[in-house]
């Protein structure tokens, strides 16, 4: 009786289902880039020195995004007193069973309980929510806010009444989890009021006085800057939050770039897509409740797409809080289907095609313009009879899912046809995951190069980085190592610490003059480079200047 009961309630058993999804591998990721390692490094300051509101990033204090991702990775590193791989993506692995929760929500309010099921379960067999909720970065957590953000503004479009006073403080604390990204549902706002054209929806957004609300929920942030080094601050407004994103240039690179993340944030989703863009575009044509709803979510993912795929710097990771609205889109859809509601089983095949040559053009137009789009690749061929196997077990899911949803449709089946789907899409985004991983930790393993650095050079600390990311060799080796990338940077750094090290690429190590005066050690390889360590040679003439 306990578990029938547990069973028909189904927020608990999502949540439960989200939980044992995302900690398939959790904490196991190594944090390979300056990226992943950035907010780390932040938490583990504030546990070290107590710095909070000013931590400092190898010696100098972090500006450019606010800081409530470093804040909650060091409140839940402090049990244990210093940041891990593990405490280091808990805020992100919560956000996303948060987002989760949240879809569920939306859409049980938008379409009903089975629809609602449908997106919740969505979302987390997408690549985009699968990886990103394994990330120490704060896209997670932005996509969680923002989710929430748009499920108030759902109900400001439809009720309004208070539900403004809800909206606008979220938008802020969509602010403090990545920056100026959190604000795009006020762009989502100003353009509702301008479709809809009716001064009655203008008013109850309440738009001056919620933009007030907002830039005075924000003002700490400017206020630390300002108080902190007033000439950081412009640094931080005109080049981290506006000259970063505006585009400089239509190019074909932005174009392609954009479509390829969303293929991959969305997959193996995607797939139904074109299906559900039809079936939502017929809908926007016609009036009631169901339309509203779709207009909301349509105009929620469009918003998204244009902010983030105009963006002049593209990233996999700007893309994550496009999974929501367009997992509420393919659970209504799903349980429209399930309904029997036979226009909406129909296949549009030439959308289907269309789509299929715009990826491939795009994709030509990648490797024709982009020579080196492809050259992480090979990170992930596989090389070995355990790796044929998953990617084996992979394409076994993506088989199964395309034909549980083709068989679903055509007989009337959703579902149980939905049941099989989405077990398929587990198995490919588990398997993906979990391939990319081993291959991903094997060439980035800097875990291994740092302590191999330690043992042939243990008089020598490393402080210099020339070639390689410098911020994972500061989290594993837990002291400040700075990046070089000339010559002369290189002797500046040695000749301040005269015992230090640095680790450089073959490729670097040719630019540096008077190689006499250095060691050079053979370390290992990293992301298919050969590196060594240096240090200055016994003997060595050194300049003056004291370390």
């Amino acid at each position: 009786m306990g578990m029938r009961r547990f069973l028909s309630r189904p927020a608990p058993w999502l949540t439960v289902l989200a939980a044992a999804l995302v900690a398939v591998d959790l904490g196991r990721r190594i944090l390979a880039t300056n990226d992943e390692a950035r907010f780390a490094l932040l938490a583990q300051d504030m546990l070290s020195r107590g710095a909070w509101f000013l931590p400092q990033l190898n010696g100098a204090t972090y500006h450019a995004k606010p800081l409530l991702q470093a804040w909650l990775i060091a409140l839940f590193s402090w049990p244990v007193g210093h940041v891990t791989q593990l405490t280091a993506v808990l805020p992100s692995a919560l956000a996303g069973v948060g987002t989760m929760l949240v879809v569920y929500a939306l859409g049980r309010q938008m379409f009903g309980a089975v629809a609602g099921g449908f997106a919740a379960m969505v979302t987390i067999t997408t690549q985009g929510w699968f990886l990103h909720a394994r990330l120490p970065m704060p896209d997670m957590l932005l996509t969680f806010c923002l989710t929430l953000t748009f499920a108030v503004f759902w109900r400001m479009v439809r009720d309004g009444g208070r539900a403004w006073m809800a909206f606008y403080p979220l938008v802020a604390l969509s602010f403090w989890s990545k920056g100026v990204a959190g604000l795009i549902p006020l762009v989502a706002v100003i353009a509702h009021a301008v479709i809809t054209r009716r001064q009655r929806d203008w008013r109850q957004l309440h738009l001056p006085v919620g933009i007030a609300v907002v830039a005075l929920l924000v003002a700490p942030w400017w206020f630390r800057q300002w108080t902190a080094d007033s000439a950081m601050l412009r640094e931080v407004v005109v080049s981290d939050n506006l000259q970063w994103y505006l585009p400089r240039s239509m190019t074909a690179t932005l174009l392609t770039g954009a479509l390829h993340h969303v293929v991959g944030i969305l997959f193996p989703w995607v797939i139904v897509v074109p299906a559900v863009m039809w079936q939502a575009a017929r809908l926007l044509r016609q009036r009631g409740a169901e339309r509203d709803a779709v207009y909301v979510l349509t105009l929620w993912a469009v918003v998204v797409l244009t902010c983030v795929g105009l963006s002049e710097q593209q990233r996999l990771r700007y893309y994550a809080p496009l999974v929501p609205p367009v997992a509420l889109l393919v659970g209504w859809w799903c349980a429209a289907v399930t309904e029997e509601r036979r226009s909406f089983a129909q296949i549009p095949w030439r959308i289907y095609g269309v789509a299929a040559g715009v990826v491939a053009l795009a994709t030509a137009a990648a490797v024709a313009f982009r020579p080196t789009w492809a050259d992480s690749a090979r990170i992930y061929l596989p090389n070995s009879a355990s790796e044929l196997a998953e990617v084996s077990v992979m394409t076994v899911g993506l088989v199964l899912m395309i034909g549980a949803l083709s068989w679903g449709m055509w007989r009337d089946g959703m579902r149980r046809a939905f049941a099989v789907a989405w077990v398929g899409s587990a198995l490919w985004v588990a398997g993906w995951y979990h391939w990319e991983l081993e291959a991903r930790n094997a060439a980035y393993d800097y875990p291994r190069v740092q302590a191999a650095a330690a043992q042939l050079l243990p008089e020598a600390p490393l402080v210099a980085a020339w070639g390689v990311y410098e911020l994972p060799f500061s989290f594993y080796s837990a002291r400040r190592v700075v990046s070089v990338s000339t010559d002369d940077d290189l002797w500046r750094v040695m000749t301040q610490h005269p015992r230090s090290s640095a680790v450089l690429t073959e490729a670097a190590l040719a630019q540096v003059d008077d190689r006499d005066r250095l060691r050079v050690v053979p370390l290992d390889r990293l992301n298919f480079n050969s590196i060594v360590l240096v240090t200055y040679a016994p003997g060595a003439p050194r300049p003056g200047a004291q370390p």
